[in-house]
């Protein structure tokens, strides 16, 4: 009889997983090279995962429980209730950051990834809509934020945030990012 998966050994993997593919990305990841940094066997991350595909989904599922953490600490660092240009100014700024250029990389690479192969990495193709649409709930607000809103919302960041990433022109992306949220503010009367 097989001994039962220890959850806090998982959790512990995933998290230093997440850490190890912001710093070295997921196009060549190897499950021994990740093994030995991780001070365990490709064995045992196949035990606990599954699969390479199935410690990429636990991967991007740790990077989107750390980002949930973030934005809902800054819903809660404030005491007025915030408008969604207001949110894009302040989640744009977190993402164009240096230091937020390592997960941004990330995404685009599971994204190609989801590309070439979406029954091995499902929901990355599919999951951003859901995130968008799903935000004010996450934020703890009353937001709702339609179909048609959270694509245009998904598509003008991912497209600013490659083009950024692509180009490092800081001072032009910023300044249509600045003019995404001037749209939004027209759009929904809010600042």
């Amino acid at each position: 009889m097989a001994r039962p998966s220890n959850p806090g050994i998982r959790v512990r993997l995933r998290n230093q997983a997440v850490d190890y593919v912001l710093s070295h990305g997921v196009v060549d990841l190897a499950l021994r090279p990740l093994a030995k940094t991780l001070k365990t066997n490709a064995r045992m991350l196949v035990y606990h995962f599954g699969s390479r595909e199935g410690l990429m989904r636990e991967i991007l599922a740790g990077l989107r429980e750390r980002e949930d953490s973030r934005i809902r600490a800054w819903f809660q660092s404030r005491r007025k209730q915030h408008t969604l240009p207001e949110f894009v100014r302040w989640y744009w700024q977190r993402l164009s950051e240096p230091r937020a250029r390592p997960a941004v990389r990330l995404i685009f690479e599971l994204y190609a990834l989801a590309l070439r192969d979406p029954q091995s990495y499902p929901g990355v193709l599919t999951d951003p809509l859901a995130y968008w649409q799903n935000l004010g709930d996450k934020a703890g607000t009353a937001w709702k934020v339609n179909a048609a809103e959270a694509t245009l919302l998904l598509a003008a960041t991912r497209g600013l945030l490659l083009d950024l990433c692509a180009t490092e022109d800081r001072t032009r992306v910023r300044q249509a990012m600045k003019l995404l949220a001037r749209f939004l503010q027209a759009a929904t009367g809010d600042k």
